[in-house]
């Protein structure tokens, strides 16, 4: 399994800001005790708690995964050549003698030295660096042993071990021996995919398979041990939690942190592929048989006989429901908009150059963002949705632009803006809003995955971004809460449209390997209720209430300009969900500074021949009217995560190339 001349985008991902100053700290990191067994030969036999080694040991891990693992134990071929230049190195810290892809000479004995590199060094370098052997910069007298240490690599420097060498070396000794320690010391590893496995290799490359120990420091490598023995997905979708928990041993700004951040994005990408989070529980049997993916003749584009699944209750979040589940590690605070938008699935397809500015949105941005999205809206008006958004003027009603600030969610506050906009007459109404779900149900969907409710039971989602038909009915109808008169994500005022909604599950920030579901969410767009923040598990809500029988405040407002103050039940509209940087985004198309390709996606909502052409690459049958629904953005968020490691949902030309479809050709 050679190193990969050409990486995947899942470990361009991983390693994406990972400096050569990142790896040198790495390797000169040595985990107090647990070093040496590292280093040690594995075990020949396997414990009662452990997994059979599989007969061909490299075999067990992904390429994706060998890849991360060689980037930083040993800095990859162009940093070995260029910074180490194959010489032997003292790395720093508590190491010894360093050769090769991270030999340390000071944690092995003379037999191991001469099993392993006998054969491949000149007699007399080996008689050199076997002198060294033992020796590590450790109390007592650490200072003496440092100067020692530069010294000796003075001594040794005209020693070169080639990168071909070091390789075969790491390849055919350390990497097998280190892959037999890992399935000694965990169970269950065979029920992982070879990513998940492959992150818990890197770990304990670089921590030892400390699994036992009893030191603090190691509390997480014991709790990972203890996921792993129970063996189930519930378990296995914690196990993340464990590794990113593991940075405050050594500072969220540190190379080890990050390489805990990588491993648990490695991980993920395994839980992802493999479908261990989607396969907890089947969805209801009400959807099962609807929502099948393969031989179904086109989309799933009605109503769904069957209740809304998500439904926020403004009691609960008053009580602050959910920051005392399990063993709460987490809490409401760690809820966060994710702050690489790279990750997040919104933005990570988006050229981000307009981030942050602000920006006027005109009649014609609105028909170029139509067109390019291949949407096919209701006309008069368009409910326009921009996540991430601010009004530099506050609130405005019937003006013939909008002046918007780019600016991100944060699950807190009204960041986003809800308006309309009339095509005959080219006026814009928008106001201050939210298009995301509180942090408190954030968190509350993670705490219930933790728990094991079942996906068709969790409740706290976001909706993707395109375009979706609501009507005109009733919210948390013959509920507590019941609010007339609102836009509900439905094609009937008493139905639930089936959509793909995204759940964060393994922590509470959304990313690019968070799972996408078909559901019926009911993200209604409603009154956010709450005297601070807003009341919604999905829902897009907007300033103001249902009291006494009377739609007050923003929410009232907006309802007479989308025209549905007074309006009956069943009436449609449809509402482009988009972020505040398409629209940026748009309106540097219309200045000249981008270019219409840039513009160019298929999403919820798109319609026409390219759409039937990628629910054909996607093994789909083609929908008559060449819709774009649920199924067909299950079924890209399955292959992304397939190939790519993670997914949005979204496709553009540039995910064209990287998928190779041929949708966009001649484009």
């Amino acid at each position: 399994m050679p190193e990969s001349s050409s990486p995947s985008p899942l470990v361009e991902r991983l390693l994406r800001g990972v400096r050569d100053a990142d790896i040198a700290e790495s390797l000169s990191y040595r985990e107090p005790g647990a070093a040496a067994l590292a280093d040690q030969p594995a075990p020949d036999g396997v414990g009662t708690e452990a997994t059979p080694v599989p007969a061909d040991p490299r075999a067990s891990i992904s390429q994706a995964g060998y890849d991360f693992v060689v980037r930083w134990e040993t800095g990859g071929k162009a940093y070995y050549e260029s910074v180490i230049r194959g010489r032997p190195v003292w790395p720093g810290y508590s190491s010894g003698i360093t050769i090769g892809c991270g030999f340390d000479l000071g944690y092995h004995t003379p037999a191991e030295f001469s099993q392993q590199w006998q054969s491949r060094l000149p007699a007399t370098e080996f008689q050199r660096l076997a002198q060294t052997i033992g020796f590590k910069t450790v109390a007592p007298n650490r200072d003496a042993k440092v100067v020692k240490a530069r010294q000796l690599v003075a001594s040794l420097s005209d020693i070169t071990v080639s990168w071909a060498v070091a390789i075969e070396q790491f390849d055919k000794a350390k990497l097998p021996r280190l892959i037999r320690q890992l399935f000694s010391a965990l169970d269950n590893l065979d029920r992982l995919h070879p990513h998940s496995r492959s992150a818990l290799l890197s770990l304990v490359f670089n921590r030892g398979p400390a699994f036992t120990a009893s030191d603090d420091r190691y509390r997480e490598m014991r709790a990972i041990a203890k996921l792993m023995r129970q063996g189930d997905a519930v378990s296995f979708r914690r196990i993340p939690v464990e590794l990113r928990a593991m940075k405050r041993i050594w500072g969220e700004q540190s190379s080890l942190a990050e390489r805990r951040e990588g491993e648990a994005q490695l991980f993920l990408a395994g839980l992802e592929e493999q479908r261990l989070l989607e396969s907890l529980t089947a969805p209801v049997e009400t959807e099962a048989a609807e929502m099948e993916l393969p031989g179904r003749a086109g989309e799933l584009l009605d109503d769904l006989a069957i209740e809304q699944s998500d439904d926020a209750d403004e009691a609960l979040l008053l009580e602050g429901a959910g920051e005392a589940g399990l063993e709460a590690a987490v809490t409401i605070g760690a809820v966060r908009w994710n702050p690489d938008d790279r990750d997040q699935p919104d933005y990570a397809h988006l050229d981000l150059a307009a981030a942050g500015s602000a920006f006027t949105v005109m009649g014609e941005d609105i028909d170029a963002l139509i067109e390019a999205n291949a949407f096919k809206p209701l006309q008069e008006p368009i409910v326009l949705a921009i996540r991430g958004a601010a009004l530099a003027s506050g609130d405005r009603e019937n003006v013939a632009s909008l002046d918007l600030i780019d600016q991100r969610p944060d699950h807190r506050e009204f960041r986003c803006v809800i308006g309309v906009f009339h095509p005959s007459t080219r006026r814009f109404s928008a106001y201050r809003a939210s298009t995301v779900p509180n942090a408190q149900y954030v968190l509350n969907c993670f705490d219930q995955a933790r728990a094991g409710t079942p996906l068709s039971g969790l409740t706290g989602n976001i909706l993707p971004t395109g375009c979706y038909t609501f009507t005109v009915g009733t919210h948390k109808k013959n509920k507590p809460g019941e609010i007339p008169g609102v836009l509900r994500l439905s094609t009937t005022a008493t139905g639930a449209s089936a959509v793909v909604v995204q759940r964060s599950l393994s922590d509470v920030v959304y990313d690019r390997s968070d799972v996408f579901v078909v559901a019926t969410p009911g993200d209604n767009i409603h009154p956010g209720i709450l005297n601070v923040g807003f009341s919604s598990a999905g829902c897009l809500t907007l300033p103001g209430r249902f009291t006494g029988g009377q739609h007050v405040g923003v929410w009232q407002r907006f309802r007479k300009a989308a025209g549905i103050d007074g309006a009956p039940d069943g009436e449609q509209r449809s509402a482009l969900l988009l972020t505040g940087l398409d629209f940026a985004n748009a309106a540097r198309l219309r200045a000249g500074s981008l270019g219409k390709p840039s513009l160019r996606r298929l999403r919820h909502g798109s319609q026409g021949e390219r759409v039937k052409a990628l629910q054909r690459a996607l093994g789909l049958q083609p929908d008559a009217r060449g819709i774009f629904g649920p199924l067909t953005r299950k079924a890209l968020c399955e292959r992304q995560a397939e190939v790519l490691g993670g997914a949005d949902g979204i496709y553009s030309p540039e995910m064209d190339a990287r998928l190779g479809f041929t949708v966009y050709a001649g484009a």
